[in-house]
C-alpha cells in the first residue's frame, strides 16, 4: 500500500515539473538572411514567453544559450557571448534574445544543428513574499538550412602556336560548396554593361514583406578581329555540377600569326542557377598560353667568287639565317657539312657561333670551300646543321640545305704517257690530249715550258689544236732537242694547256692549265747509256747461250 502511494506521489509531483515547464516558451528561430550562404554572417532571435498567466507566479534568472555546431561559430554581441541573461519574466510577457552567428566558408549545402539551451526560476509568490521556487532547465535542436555557392575554375590544358587553328580542351570544375544547375558554358564573351532585364522575389521577415530584385545581363561574343578568337561552336550546356564536380569541352581557337609568346586572357561567361533557386551568371578569365614557336630559316646564298667551278678554291659562301618564328631562338649554332666535290677549306673554318636570335632578327654566316677540280658540273645540294635552344633551354637540331651550282668549264687530261727522245737531235713530239671537262674548249693551245735546269730546247715549243668538245681528243706537236751531253733517264717537263671558255654559253674565261709530260732521254755517248747498252748486250748473249743450249739437248735425245 505505501508503495501505492509513492508512486501516485512521483506522478503527481512529475505531472506538476512538467507542467510547470510548460510556463516557459520557446519559439521557432528566426535569421536574418532568409537564404543562408557560406561566409555569411546570420543574425539570429530567439523568442521566449511567460506563458504562465497567474499573477503570483514569476520566472527569474532566465537563462538563453545557443550552442552552434559546424559550420556555425558565435560572434560576440552579447556580454557573454552566447548567452542572454533575463532578471525576470512576469506572467504573458515575451523576450527575444539576440545572437549572431558566422558560417564557415567551406560550408557545403546541408541542414545544420544549433542547440537552445535555456534554464530558469519558476516563483511563486503570496502577498509579495516567496511561497516556492523550482528551478528548471531544457534544451531543444533546431537546424538551419545553409545553401552552398557555386563558384567555378576554368583551365586550358594546351598551348597554342601563333596563326594556327587548333583544339583545346577547356575544364570547367565546381570549386564551390554548393550545386550549379542548368550550368551554360559561353567561350569568347563578355556579360553585356548593360541590363537587359530584372528579376525579383519577395522576402518576409518578422510581419515586414520587401521586394528584392537583380539585374539580368545578357552574355556577348568578342569581336573576330581578337587575338585568339573561338571557332565554331561556343556554347555549351553542361546541366548541373556538384560541388568539386569537373566536365571537360573541346573548341577551335585561330591564334593571329602576329602574336608574341606569352598569356592572353580569353573572356567566358558562365551562367547557372544556386540551389536557392536564385540565376547567376559570372564572367571569368580563360588564360591560353601562346608559345612562340621557332622556325629557322636559310636564305640569300651568295658565292664569292659569284662563278664557282671546278677547281675554285677558298670560294666564300655566305648564308642569312632568319627566325621566322615568334619566340627567341638560344645558343644557335651552324655547320656546313661538306662532301665530295667539296671541302672545307681549313678546319674549323665552316662552324660558325650565330648566338641569340630574337623573332623577326637575322645574322649573316660565311663559309669557305674548295672544289675539286674533277667536278661535274652541276648543282648540289649542301646541308646546313643548326642547333640552338628555345627559351626553356630544351635542344634542337634542324637541318637545313643551301644550293650550290658549279658551273662548267674546260679541263684536260694528257693521255700520252711518255715520250722518249735522242740526246743532241731534234725530236718531233706529238702530245695526246682530251677535254674532260663539261664545256667546248676554244683555242686549245699546248705549249713546253722550259726550265733552265733541264737539258732541253724547244725549237718548236707550242701547237694549236683548235676546239675540242667535251670527250674529245686532238693532237699537238712540239719538237724536244735534249743537250748533247744529256743524262739517259726520265724527265718532267711542263705542258701548258690554254683555251678560251664556250663564248656561246656567255663563257668569256681564259683557261690556263700545267700538267707534266714524261720525256726519256736517251744518249749514247753518256755512261748511263753505255751501262744500259752493255745490259743489253749481256741479255742478249745470255738468251741466245740459253737458246744454243736447248738445241743442243734436243739434238742428242734424237
Amino acid at each position: 500500500m505505501r508503495k501505492i502511494v509513492l508512486y501516485v506521489l512521483s506522478f503527481l509531483l512529475s505531472l506538476s515539473l512538467v507542467s510547470s515547464s510548460l510556463a516557459l516558451q520557446v519559439l521557432e528561430p528566426e535569421y536574418q538572411p532568409k537564404v543562408i550562404h557560406p561566409g555569411d554572417d546570420v543574425d539570429l532571435w530567439i523568442k521566449v514567453a511567460n506563458d504562465n498567466y497567474e499573477d503570483n507566479t514569476k520566472i527569474e534568472n532566465l537563462v538563453v544559450k545557443v550552442k552552434p555546431h559546424y559550420p556555425f561559430e558565435l560572434k560576440q554581441v552579447n556580454p557573454i557571448k552566447g548567452k542572454v541573461i533575463i532578471n525576470e519574466l512576469n506572467p504573458g510577457e515575451p523576450y527575444t534574445c539576440y545572437f549572431k552567428l558566422h558560417v564557415n566558408e567551406g560550408a557545403k549545402s546541408g541542414n545544420y544543428r544549433i542547440d537552445v539551451i535555456v534554464s530558469y526560476d519558476l516563483v511563486e509568490y503570496s502577498n509579495g513574499e516567496e511561497v516556492s521556487r523550482y528551478h528548471y532547465n531544457f534544451s531543444k535542436i533546431y537546424y538551419l538550412p545553409v545553401y552552398g555557392i557555386a563558384d567555378f575554375e576554368v583551365n586550358g590544358l594546351k598551348n597554342l602556336t601563333p596563326g594556327k587553328t587548333e583544339n583545346v580542351t577547356i575544364s570547367i570544375k565546381n570549386v564551390g560548396t554548393g550545386v550549379a544547375k542548368q550550368v551554360n558554358v559561353y567561350i569568347g564573351y563578355t556579360l553585356n554593361a548593360q541590363k537587359v532585364g530584372e528579376e525579383s522575389k519577395e522576402v518576409s521577415m518578422y510581419g515586414v514583406t520587401e521586394s528584392q530584385s537583380k539585374d539580368i545581363l545578357l552574355p556577348i561574343p568578342i569581336p573576330q578581329n581578337s587575338p585568339i578568337t573561338p571557332i565554331g561552336k561556343t556554347k555549351f550546356y553542361l546541366d548541373y555540377l556538384k560541388s568539386g564536380d569537373k566536365k571537360e569541352i573541346n573548341i577551335l581557337f585561330h591564334t593571329s600569326p602576329n602574336l608574341v609568346e606569352g598569356s592572353y586572357p580569353i573572356p567566358v561567361v558562365i551562367t547557372w542557377i544556386d540551389e536557392d533557386g536564385v540565376k547567376r551568371a559570372e564572367q571569368m578569365v580563360l588564360g591560353l598560353y601562346v608559345k612562340g614557336d621557332i622556325s629557322l630559316d636559310i636564305s640569300n646564298v651568295i658565292t664569292d667568287p659569284k662563278e664557282i667551278k671546278p677547281g675554285t678554291t677558298y670560294a666564300r659562301i655566305d648564308v642569312t639565317i632568319t627566325n621566322n618564328g615568334h619566340a627567341e631562338a638560344k645558343n644557335v649554332k651552324l655547320k656546313l657539312e661538306t662532301s665530295y666535290p667539296f671541302k672545307d677549306s681549313w678546319s674549323n673554318c665552316n662552324i660558325k657561333d650565330v648566338g641569340n636570335l630574337m623573332p623577326g632578327a637575322f645574322k649573316v654566316a660565311s663559309f669557305y670551300i674548295d672544289v675539286d677540280k674533277y667536278a661535274k658540273a652541276g648543282t648540289y645540294k649542301v646541308p646546313i646543321k643548326i642547333s640552338y635552344m628555345d627559351t626553356e633551354d630544351h635542344k634542337f637540331v634542324t637541318t637545313k640545305y643551301i644550293e650550290i651550282y658549279i658551273k662548267p668549264k674546260p679541263l684536260f687530261k694528257i693521255l700520252t704517257q711518255n715520250v722518249s727522245v735522242l740526246a743532241g737531235k731534234e725530236n718531233n713530239v706529238y702530245v695526246k690530249i682530251k677535254n674532260i671537262g663539261n664545256e667546248k674548249a676554244v683555242r686549245v693551245k699546248v705549249s713546253a715550258i722550259k726550265n733552265s735546269g733541264q737539258p732541253f730546247d724547244y725549237p718548236v715549243k707550242s701547237d694549236t689544236i683548235g676546239t675540242l668538245y667535251p670527250n674529245q681528243t686532238g693532237v699537238a706537236h712540239i719538237v724536244i732537242k735534249p743537250d748533247a751531253d744529256a743524262t739517259s733517264k726520265p724527265y718532267y717537263i711542263t705542258l701548258e694547256i690554254r683555251c678560251a671558255g664556250d663564248s656561246d654559253e656567255g663563257d668569256d674565261n681564259v683557261y690556263v692549265y700545267q700538267e707534266p709530260l714524261k720525256v726519256v732521254v736517251n744518249n749514247s755517248n753518256s755512261k748511263g747509256y753505255e751501262i744500259l747498252l752493255g745490259i743489253i748486250a749481256v741479255i742478249a748473249i745470255v738468251l741466245i747461250v740459253g737458246y744454243v743450249f736447248r738445241r743442243k739437248n734436243s739434238r742428242d735425245k734424237e
